[in-house]
């Protein structure tokens, strides 16, 4: 065949085998796959023994046994292990620590990782040297210091020689010896620790901003310009002496006679003995604290008065105890919600409480705003005699309760309880609620009921045969009736108001579940869908559904069955029911793996399941089985359970339910069986409680 001239074509492509070679309508062709994503793809080996030519290669693991590159073009080159040798005029450049570089000059220095996350350098011994060549110290710039020569020298045990200028924005630490020479300071000197000074200190021009002490004596023959603070322990002034500006004393100071003070700053505890007067319409002493914790002790400061930054209000101290006088809130509100206050009168106008209140009697008032009020008795708002109830709200016109929230939910809470917890209470809402998803506009109204227990409606509850009214659904006002419920006779109407059926449905309906009909199903129009039981009457059209012919020969073209199939014989490879089968499973039902039943080509059965346990036949973990009779072991039952042959004799025991208290069990039945693990017994249920065996 080799001479004949051959010329093939092929549309939409070639493929041997499931994916031995495939060529695609695009002319892809995959070796190994049936899903190639270049013009050639191959999943394997390949082995070539010509010249190959590539423009460019993207290779993940390569191995060469000989490689003559022209050139190597990239953005570097890693070497696992092996030899590089640099010939010719190229430059080679390597990263990394030159351990096993050969023909590298020798050196002192060694690479050290102290667990830092990188390595660092240092030297093995010797001295460094910068800009010299005989370096004496460990680190050493210029020439050797100790020798007259210019330079720095830096020693291992942390002295600097340096014999030019030393610079640095600052100096932290001991200034340890002497100026053996005159030193001379061009810039200004800020001292914050102590001087001490043992010779003779002569000080032309000399400005102190802070607090300086003299333990000996000073004798000063010119004026002293103070500026700024100055503290001074012991000063002896046998003249007159002037202070132009302020002077902070912080020892004890003995004035005999007349003191004229123009500005006294007292910084400590200053204890008088007399009482302290001042010009009238000026005695002004002020008791400022910032919180009520950094006040004195009432009882060492009795009847003093002071006021409280934080809180704004003023107190003063009594019996042991600071009292409120008065805040700074604009209606003047007296008290920190703890005073009792009784007035006199029992008719006001308006009263704002902003916190709460107590009433204790009969009160009276035009207008009440308390956010937390207790009333201990009844309230009748409208009234003037005893409220019939607790709350009673009693007019002649529009009689109005309101509940707003002008940011939030209004609600109003009926149930047994106190409090926030929702278990025993029920709640009429508006404004929406986290949790509910049709109330989370901000504009529902929600009834809900917290407790288990029902949600009632009732017609005429005085007298139930007198009924006369209706249950209706509206929209929007004197508009469109959705829904009623009649209360004789309990119909129900959806689009209409006067049902003629106990179910009256104007206009479509839509069943997603199944529909029971007890009685004959009477249709007007035409019946789509599927119907399961007798059909009585003529199908024209397609018949999409069961057929059951009992003679004659029925062809059935692209046959899709959903329901029941009777089959005296059938030779099927596989079944998918619900779902597709598979190699290892010839028979598959449903696909949701909570309704799953397969057989694999083994022979096990999984129900319910995906999952193939090795030596398990079938798996049904996840389901509940009801069977008439049980036989483990054995092929002819002796009882409704016959365990007499199960498993081997090293393991032909029966392990009853687990259970560490009986407790929690739902429902028992007479007879019931568990082992408790508490009390290590066999227990059993008598119909009324849990005995031990």
């Amino acid at each position: 065949m080799a001479n004949i001239k051959k010329n093939f074509n092929f549309r939409n492509g070639v493929q041997v085998d499931d994916d031995n070679l495939l060529v695609t309508s695009t002319g892809l062709v995959g070796i190994g796959t049936t899903i190639p994503v270049e013009a050639l793809d191959v999943r394997g080996n390949v082995i070539i023994t010509g010249f190959t030519s590539a423009t460019s290669q993207n290779v993940g693991f390569l191995t060469v046994a000989t490689l003559e590159p022209t050139k190597i073009i990239g953005a570097g080159i890693s070497v696992v292990s092996g030899i590089v040798t640099a010939s010719g005029t190229g430059i080679i450049t390597f990263f990394g620590d030159a351990s096993n570089l050969l023909g590298m000059p020798t050196s002192q220095w060694e690479d050290v990782d102290v667990g830092l996350g990188f390595t660092s350098i240092y030297n093995t011994g010797g001295n460094v040297g910068v800009g010299t060549e005989d370096p004496r110290t460990t680190v050493q710039v210029g020439g050797n210091v100790d020798a007259g020569e210019r330079g720095v020298g830096i020693s291992s045990a942390g002295n600097i020689n340096a014999t030019g200028i030393i610079t640095a924005s600052s100096f932290v630490g001991d200034f340890t010896g002497n100026i053996v020479s005159a030193s001379t300071f061009s810039g200004n000197i800020d001292l914050n620790a102590d001087i001490d000074v043992d010779g003779h200190t002569n000080l032309d021009n000399v400005s102190v901003t802070g607090i300086t002490t003299f333990t000996g004596d000073v004798d000063l023959n010119a004026d002293i310009d103070v500026d700024g603070h100055t503290n001074l322990d012991n000063v002896s002034i046998v003249g007159v002496t002037t202070f132009a500006g302020n002077v902070d004393i912080n020892a004890d100071i003995d004035v005999d006679g007349h003191t004229n003070l123009d500005n006294l700053s007292v910084a400590g505890v200053s204890t008088f003995s007399s009482v302290i007067e001042a010009p009238a319409g000026m005695n002004k002493v002020p008791s400022l604290y910032m919180n009520q914790s950094n006040l004195p002790s009432a009882v060492d400061y009795h009847g003093m008065f002071a006021h409280v930054h934080s809180t704004g209000r003023g107190y003063y101290a009594h019996a042991m105890n600071w009292y409120e006088l008065v805040n700074k809130d604009l209606y003047g509100v007296v008290g920190a919600g703890t005073e009792r206050y009784n007035i006199g009168i029992t008719t006001i106008s308006d009263l704002i409480v902003s916190n709460s209140a107590t009433f204790n009697g009969s009160f009276n008032a035009t207008t009440i705003e308390v956010p937390n009020a207790t009333v201990t008795s009844k309230l009748g708002v409208g009234t003037t005699d005893t409220p019939a109830g607790d709350l009673q709200v009693t007019k002649s016109s529009l009689a109005e309760i309101q509940i707003c929230s002008t940011g939030s939910v209004a609600q109003l809470n009926v149930g047994k309880e106190v409090g926030t917890s929702k278990t025993h209470t029920s709640q009429i809402r508006f404004g929406g609620g986290a949790g509910a998803p049709y109330s989370a506009s901000g504009t529902s109204l929600d009834i809900i009921n917290y407790d288990t227990g029902n949600f009632n409606y009732h017609l005429s509850g005085n007298n139930a045969g007198a009924v006369a009214g209706d249950f209706h659904w509206h929209k929007g006002i004197n508009s469109v009736r959705l829904m009623t419920l009649t209360g004789i006779g309990g119909s129900l109407g959806i689009g209409n108001t006067q049902p003629a059926k106990e179910l009256d449905v104007t206009g479509a309906g839509n069943f997603t579940g199944d529909v029971t009909v007890g009685n004959n199903l009477t249709v007007g129009g035409a019946l789509l869908g599927n119907v399961q039981g007798t059909l009585t009457g003529n199908v024209s059209g397609t018949l999409q559904g069961n057929s059951n012919t009992t003679v004659g020969i029925s062809t059935l073209n692209n046959l899709t069955i959903a329901g029941i199939v009777t089959a005296a014989q059938a030779s099927i490879t596989s079944i998918g029911i619900g779902t597709n089968p598979e190699v290892n499973r010839p028979l598959r039902i449903n696909d949701a793996v909570d309704e799953r039943i397969f057989v694999t080509s083994t022979g096990s059965i999984g129900i319910r399941t995906s999952e193939i346990l090795p030596g398990v036949v079938i798996n049904a973990i996840t389901s509940n089985v009801s069977l008439g009779g049980v036989g483990v072991g054995v092929t002819q039952f002796t009882a409704a359970v016959d365990l007499q042959s199960a498993g081997t004799a090293a393991n032909r025991f029966v392990i009853l339910p687990r259970v560490s208290s009986t407790a929690g069990l739902q429902n028992p039945v007479s007879g019931a069986v568990v082992y408790n693990t508490t009390a290590n017994r066999v227990q059993f249920y008598n119909g009324s409680s849990w005995g031990n065996i």
